[in-house]
């Protein structure tokens, strides 16, 4: 039997790609190429820091020194390219599923799963049927694009997260947690103090399994207990 469902894609787009991989390196190339013209007018400024690095580069001058620059932009570009690539979420998502891909990883919810979708600032946020989030993540696009494709798709969408009146500010030893949540916490915030991202977000999963969801407001932490259909 063939798959009928119709697939919608979100996030950076297929020619979206196209461009980034054409646009970064030729960028690159063309900074490289005028590096050694701009690192000979910086030595000239003695009060300019890394002197030692710019005299370096305004020594590779003539054809030889713009090509070998050329080419390591042209190389940095390409690797800039495929950061930015990596790091966008891509959206997969028909009336069946949503895929959701991001850092060379994919996870895939069934409709059934997602209870309710909406955007928190930039990010998109999935809850199941308890209100747990099931993913936080920053997407690309227009909300109004999102909105759109997930109701389209038969999805809960959201224009709010319907448990915002519930957070609370996290606080060293808050009522209303155990020992071993304000211990996660604690962690937490020195992970986020630090921009350990990844092990922020291994906390926040620890946390979840606690019954907490968390939600970050620049480096405050805000937190509710979950349990309960939004």
């Amino acid at each position: 039997m063939h798959d009928q469902s119709q697939w919608t894609e979100l996030g950076v787009s297929r020619k979206d790609k196209i461009i980034i991989w054409t646009l970064f390196p030729i960028l690159g190339a063309v900074a490289g190429w005028f590096i050694p013209v701009l690192a000979k007018w910086v030595v000239a400024l003695p009060w300019f820091p890394f002197q030692g690095l710019f005299k370096l580069i305004s020594s590779m001058h003539g054809a030889w020194g713009s090509t070998v620059m050329t080419v390591l932009g042209f190389v940095g570009g390409g690797v800039l390219a495929m950061i930015a690539v990596k790091e966008s979420l891509q959206i997969r998502l028909s009336d069946r599923e949503v895929r959701l891909k991001i850092h060379d990883k994919e996870r895939v919810f069934e409709r059934q799963e997602v209870a309710a979708i909406f955007l928190d600032h930039k990010q998109l946020v999935l809850l199941d049927m308890n209100g747990r989030e099931l993913l936080r993540e920053e997407a690309d696009g227009k909300p109004k694009a999102l909105a759109e494709a997930f109701i389209r798709a038969g999805y809960d969408w959201r224009e709010q997260d319907p448990f915002a009146h519930e957070y609370a500010r996290w606080v060293a030893d808050a009522p209303g947690l155990s020992p071993g949540a304000n211990a996660l916490f604690l962690a937490r915030e020195k992970a986020i103090g630090r921009d350990d991202k990844e092990d922020a977000e291994d906390l926040r999963q620890e946390l979840s399994k606690l019954g907490v969801t968390v939600r970050d407001e620049k480096k405050r932490q805000y937190w509710r207990m979950h349990g309960r259909r939004p």
